[in-house]
């Protein structure tokens, strides 16, 4: 299976920045759903660090899932941590749902395309990638450049990865650095082909 970073604590985050809880005293599922969402993504991204990191995580989204068991963004974050536990076609019927729920979502079709690219599934990935950058002038444009060129690269592919990394450097400059970043994570995890490449690019 190829080394994929999860996209926990780059442009999910992003997801819930503007989740807050108002300010009366009756309770609202959503705004808790959305509150626990929060609590369990910071959980997550820190689930490398301790087996109770990941305790949190779930429990924290399991809560927001119950108080909002349809929000595609509660969904979201439950295939992302069923995809860090390794339940993969839990994680994967998730993400099926998720973009025929919201087809005009750009960040789940790039989300689903890094699972697939994850699991080994090249092809399918650049569907999903496609389908993201074909919705045009969204959000998460950049993040969708930026995820299928790491994964074309993974797969040898080269000129596409030279294509999208182009056309995200085009489109917002200041990615370098997270390019950068990322390079040196995979540097670390002893992929020097792809850490190579990277630092190349962004020179």
């Amino acid at each position: 299976m190829k080394s994929v970073l999860i996209l926990v604590s780059s442009f999910t985050m992003v997801l819930v920045s503007g989740c807050q809880m108002n300010g009366r005293n009756e309770f609202d599922p959503e705004q808790a759903a959305l509150a626990r969402m929060q609590l369990g993504l910071g959980y997550l991204a820190k689930a490398n660090e301790s087996e109770e990191n990941v305790k949190a995580a779930h429990y924290n989204l399991k809560l927001a899932a119950q108080y909002s068991p349809n929000n595609p963004q509660i969904m979201l974050a439950m295939a992302m941590f069923d995809q860090h536990v390794g339940e993969y076609n839990e994680a994967e019927m998730i993400y099926q749902r998720i973009t025929l729920m919201q087809p005009g979502n750009g960040l789940y079709h790039v989300h689903y395309g890094s699972f697939l690219c994850g699991r080994d599934r090249y092809a399918e990935a650049k569907q999903q990638f496609q389908q993201s950058l074909d919705l045009d002038r969204h959000r998460w444009k950049a993040d969708t450049f930026e995820q299928y060129g790491y994964c074309a690269i993974q797969n040898g592919d080269q000129k596409t990865a030279d294509s999208m990394f182009k056309q995200l450097f085009q489109y917002d400059a200041n990615r370098r650095d997270s390019v950068a970043k990322t390079a040196a994570i995979y540097q670390q995890k002893g992929d020097m082909k792809v850490a190579n490449y990277l630092s190349k690019i962004v020179k």
